[in-house]
Parts: C-alpha cells; structure tokens; sequence
C-alpha cells in the first residue's frame, strides 16, 4: 500500500481474526479500506484490489485477500486481473489514434476497412465504424466466448469477423442502442488491417508503453505466474472455488481480454483526467478526446460516447466501464469535474462492482457517509446448506431487523439463490427458499412461478402443474407462466 501525500496518522485496524497490523493510512485512505474490508466480506470476494486518484495524486492503493484460494498466494497491487469489457476503452482509443493518423474515418463503412466482411442481411454494408463504438451497430450480442476452446494464434480476430457471415443484425445500423461485444472483437481486426500489426502488438506498441503500463497486455499467454489472478465461482457448496475455466479466447480480444493492475490502471486514469497526456507525452489529441466522451446514440436512446457509458455522481458527469466474465469482475471510471478516478478489480463471480465503486467515489469526492451493503442471499447461501431452512430464516429476520442493516431486501434475491440451488441441483433447500418467499411476498405472481419451477425440476409434475396455475389466477397475463403450463399439460398422457 503506498502512502499518500496527504497527512498521515497512525492508527491500528483489525485485517485478521489473528493479528493486527499497524497501517499508516490518511482520513481518505482510511475511510476507502474501511469500505473495501467491508465489500470483501459481504461479498464473499477471494480478494479485491483497488485505486483511486484525486487531484494528481494517489489517495489509495490496495490489495486484499489472495491471487488464489488454491494457492493462497496473497494480492498485490501488481498482480494481474482479466478486466473483462474494461478493455473496450482501449479499442476506441487505439481507433480514435488511428483516425488522428488518416488510417481511419469513423463514418466510413466497416467494409471499407475489411472487404471480406459479410453478414446474412444486406444491411451489414451500412456499419460504420462509429456505430460498432457506440454499440448502434445492430450486430447482435452473443452468449458463448468458447472461453473452454480457447485461441492463441494471430488469425483468430480475422477468423471470427469471418464467422459473422450468416448472423442477422438486430436492427438498422445506427438507429437503436444494442451491447455488442462482437462488434468490438471485429474492430480488433481493423486496427490489425489499418496499423500493419497484430492487435495486441498495436496495443502494447501506441498505448501500453507510451503510457508506462509495463504489465499490462491483451495477451493471457504474456501474463507472469508470479502476477496471475485466478477466477473464482461459487461451487456446488455455493462457497467461491477457483474455477476450471479461465475467460480467455483471443477470438474475443477486443472485448474481453486486457489484463492488468492497479498500478497501470492508475496510468490509464492519468491520462484521461488530463485529455490524452502523461508525463509530457501526448497518447491522443484533446479534440480526440472530446470525441470520445460525446454521446454518439440517437436521442431516444441510451446516451453511450466512444465505448465510454456516461453517467452522474452526484450531480457531476462520470464515465465509466464494468467488466465481468467468469470468475471476474472489474471498474473503471472518471469524474473529469473533480478531477478523480478509480479502479476495481475483484477475483470472483458475483460483485457489485458499480454500486461499490460508487459508493466509495462519493465517499471521497462529496465526504458523504455511505456504507457498503450486499444483496441477502450472499449471507443466506452460507446457511442454507449447512443448517437448513429454519437456520436460514432466524438468520433473515435477524438481518432484516439490523439497523443500519449490511444486506439488502429487495425483490428477487430469495429468487437468486433458489436458482442458485437449482442450478446445482440441490432441489429440496431451493424448493424451501423459494416456498419462504412466497412467506415474505405472498402476493407476488413470479415467486409463486418460481415454487412451479421447482417443483417441475423434482418431477413433481402435478403440483408444478398447481403452482404455474396458481401463478395465473394472480396474474392472467404472466405469459411465462402460461408459456410453462401449457408445455406441461401437453406433455402428459392423454385419458
């Protein structure tokens, strides 16, 4: 953890049931770990690494917890996380360098770029490249990155453009707001075409070491041992385990594949707050970085710049990108009129990653006092297998009557962990939890929904049958309910 420039004190926080370490943390840092500590635990997070910076300098670094439950190996603010879609950022800067050289026009069409380009409709010869940045390109999304079938080779951002050729576009180009991850893997291919080089060398190459990023690559196979982070999933026990598959596939680069840490992740903040520069060297022009903070999506829908997704904090713009893939989860965001930035990386599943990084932005900017909070079910699933269904409800209302309480009790989390069960076929404690919600919520129509899906999962098919209609007398027009009954009586035996 590095020390800030700002006054010191000295001070002793409990880090372990076992020891304690004296820190020398400023208020800011101290109020940023209180809050991090806190996230770690209510999330049940295998570690969590951290960074802020305010006004040029770095308030707080940190790093929490472990690299690996395996291993046990501890974080440090250099190791090294997959950031997920935090690495769509980067590609709109490399186009936006690309087009400051005349190698790129933004409205010039996709095709001009990649003549091989096809898709199954006509209107794929209308993309332009600042449609596929602004997620308007109507390419559609995709649900399986074949990260179990990874590819390593120069060819893979080429051959996956290719593979579009019999997809449909979701709409016009340019007339609606769809994510799209692929349009951004595509994009990798035209930075290949137009620089001469392979994606992830134009990276390293323009952004990476002009910068100071020394760690950072889109390439799994560069990344040290020494520095890996591993993903982490709940298990069949719903407690986090290091999963058997790591999100990387260089098919899906552009989206998905930065790694990187703090320390660079700071860098990167650096040169966004002061438009394109870092120590004396200009990365992109302050007109390109205009550009890339502008809303580029028609009016009637939602406001996206150049992969940037604006927003408020208080009033005061941010812009920023979440990352989540198996087993990780990562922020990055800036809030240009307070001149700060954060970054958050987390080695599990399932984190609140913008609501937590939130939280400790307006606790730093705006000396606001929030605290940190996590949905129900992330206490609950530590009970509900070991000490059953009653166990789990005396820890509910327990909970429930705290005050100021640490979870949340909002609608569909009992929902998530009975799925959660479901999906790890422990079908009797997901039939309890989400028969305790119809408890809590008796007049909700989806939870009575849910005990049918249960209930169809244990083959009890007669009283899935009675849950589904049940659902509908409450709620007529509950199409999946209908959608789900009709399936069931038609499947059962005539006479």
């Amino acid at each position: 953890m590095k020390k800030t420039l700002y006054t010191i004190v000295c001070l002793f926080l409990l880090v372990s049931c076992k020891e304690e370490e004296i820190h020398t943390l400023s208020p800011e840092a101290l109020k940023i770990e209180t809050e991090v500590l806190k996230q770690k635990v209510l999330f049940d997070a295998p570690g969590i690494a951290i960074g802020l910076i305010k006004n040029d300098t770095i308030v707080y670094t940190g790093a929490h917890g472990v690299r690996s439950l395996d291993t046990k190996e501890p974080l440090t603010t250099r190791s090294l996380f997959h950031m997920a879609s935090v690495s769509k950022p980067f590609v709109a800067t490399a186009i936006v360098q690309l087009v400051e050289q005349g190698k790129i026009d933004l409205d010039e069409k996709l095709t001009h770029y990649l003549p091989y380009y096809t898709m199954a409709d006509a209107r794929y010869k209308d993309i332009t490249i600042k449609q596929m940045l602004a997620h308007t390109s109507g390419i559609p999304n995709i649900d399986d990155y074949e990260w179990d079938k990874p590819q390593y080779d120069d060819g893979a951002a080429e051959r996956y453009a290719r593979s579009q050729n019999t997809e449909v576009l979701d709409f016009e180009p340019g007339t609606q707001y769809n994510y799209s991850n692929p349009a951004f893997d595509i994009l990798c291919d035209v930075i290949a075409k137009t620089s001469g080089m392979t994606f992830e060398a134009y990276m390293k190459q323009s952004i990476f070491e002009p910068i100071g990023m020394k760690n950072s690559t889109f390439l799994k196979p560069e990344v040290p041992e020494d520095l890996a982070t591993q993903p982490h999933v709940f298990g069949d026990s719903l407690q986090s385990e290091v999963s058997a598959i790591y999100p990387y596939n260089r098919r899906h680069a552009g989206s998905s594949t930065l790694h990187s840490n703090v320390e660079d992740m700071l860098l990167w903040a650096q040169v966004y707050l002061n438009k394109g520069i870092i120590n004396g060297k200009r990365i992109y022009s302050e007109a390109s970085y205009e550009l890339l903070t502008a809303v580029h999506t028609p009016e009637d829908q939602r406001k996206i710049c150049l992969s940037w997704f604006p927003g408020r904090i208080n009033e005061s713009p941010i812009y920023y990108h979440g990352g989540q893939d198996t087993g990780f989860n990562s922020f990055f965001g800036f809030v240009p009129e307070h001149n700060t930035a954060i970054v958050m990386m987390a080695n599990t599943d399932y984190f609140w990653r913008t609501n937590n990084a939130a939280i400790i932005l307006k606790n730093i900017i705006f000396d606001d006092t929030l605290r940190s909070r996590a949905p129900i079910h992330f206490k609950l699933k530590d009970c509900i297998l070991k000490g059953g269904i009653e166990k789990m409800k005396a820890i509910y209302f327990e909970e429930k009557q705290k005050s100021p309480q640490d979870y949340y009790f909002n609608d569909g989390e009992l929902d998530d962990l009975g799925y959660w069960l479901i999906d790890r076929n422990h079908l009797k404690p997901a039939l309890d939890v989400l028969l305790f919600q119809t408890e809590v919520e008796p007049d909700h129509a989806g939870w009575v929904d849910s005990v049918g899906d249960a209930y169809k999962e244990m083959d009890s098919i007669d009283l899935a049958i009675k849950w589904y209609k049940k659902a509908l007398e409450m709620k007529p027009d509950q199409d999946f309910s209908k959608e789900k009954l009709d399936k069931l009586l038609a499947s059962q035996p005539k006479g």
